[in-house]
């Protein structure tokens, strides 16, 4: 079977996923092999990206936010 290596992988996400694959009492090694699986046979299946949940939250903040509080001065 074909192995992956993949490379430069923030600490972070990789605390994500072994935070996720002991909810779901497996090893990082199946948690990936499942998620890689599930988006394979998302992408086969022509199916939609999952929809975005946002929510409303009262920051106590009374001015507008603008763009540099989300975005670096590079504007992309």
């Amino acid at each position: 079977m074909p192995a992956l290596h993949i490379r430069d992988v923030p600490e972070e996400t990789v605390a994500a996923i072994k935070r996720q694959a002991e909810r779901h009492g497996r090893s990082m090694q199946q948690e990936l092999r499942a998620a890689l699986e599930q988006f394979a046979a998302d992408a086969a299946a022509g199916a939609r990206p999952h929809r975005l949940r946002l929510h409303t939250v009262t920051t106590g903040r009374t001015e507008s936010f603008d763009r540099g509080d989300f975005y670096d001065d590079d504007e992309r």
